[in-house]
């Protein structure tokens, strides 16, 4: 017997040296309060902080690995334990507001009632506001992020499939529902999404009247788009009707 507790000394052992819940284990150590793991998160963050005005105000061409590291207050070494190249933080910062915007449209699109215009106006002005809300995130992902890399191209592309993937599916349920005529609205998403894109790119290069001035402006004519690529028969369908 190792003790009244029955358990043998490799089970006292191990029990004696758990961590009470919330506490870092051993192997993790503990800094001014914080893990390894916050550590790492806090020093991400300031690198991406820096990257977003960086890479807006100077250009991603022009920035380099060291500025940001200066900018962040962070090493090199750091650097490197975050992200593989500068390329990663782009496409980090690039992601991330894509991605947002996506949401948001496909949120407010579940949310405006089964319309073409209620969900073209819901839809658009959600994807838009999120886009342009920060217009460093805005510049990066419209202007800086264009021509990087083949890879840069792909990921761009794979994120304007994406948009183009919600505004197919908001058209199968306008038709399903009997709004719309029913077409292969496939390619008209792709125009659409360029469409949006441009202006975007309009909404945070201009200076006349305030961003959110701006941003309506935008919105309301991609609505305007949107709501007549899709309610507009097929082409072949207009001719025939002739």
């Amino acid at each position: 017997m190792s003790g009244t507790s029955g358990k043998s000394p490799d089970q006292i052992s191990s029990t004696a040296s758990a961590n009470p819940p919330g506490e870092a284990s051993p192997r993790e150590r503990v800094y001014r309060n914080r893990t390894s793991v916050e550590r790492r998160a806090e020093r991400r963050d300031k690198l991406l902080e820096a990257a977003k005005a960086a890479f807006a105000d100077q250009g991603y061409a022009r920035t380099s690995i060291e500025h940001l590291c200066a900018a962040a207050g962070i090493s090199t070494r750091n650097f490197y334990e975050e992200f593989a190249r500068k390329e990663d933080v782009l496409f980090a910062l690039y992601d991330t507001v894509n991605g947002q915007a996506l949401e948001a449209a496909l949120a407010a699109t579940r949310q405006a009632p089964l319309d073409v215009v209620a969900r073209a106006q819901a839809g658009v002005r959600a994807y838009l506001r999120v886009m342009t809300a920060d217009p460093r995130l805005a510049r990066i992902s419209y202007v800086e992020s264009v021509g990087v890399s083949a890879e840069m191209e792909r990921h761009r592309s794979a994120s304007y499939r994406g948009f183009a993937a919600l505004i197919e599916q908001q058209a199968g349920e306008l038709m399903a529902a009997g709004f719309i005529p029913r077409r292969d609205f496939s390619l008209t998403a792709i125009a659409l999404v360029g469409a949006v894109k441009e202006l975007g790119v309009a909404t945070v290069s201009g200076e006349a009247d305030g961003l959110d001035v701006r941003i309506e402006r935008a919105a309301d004519e991609a609505a305007r788009l949107v709501v007549a690529a899709i309610l507009t028969p097929s082409l072949q369908g207009l001719l025939g009707s002739a």
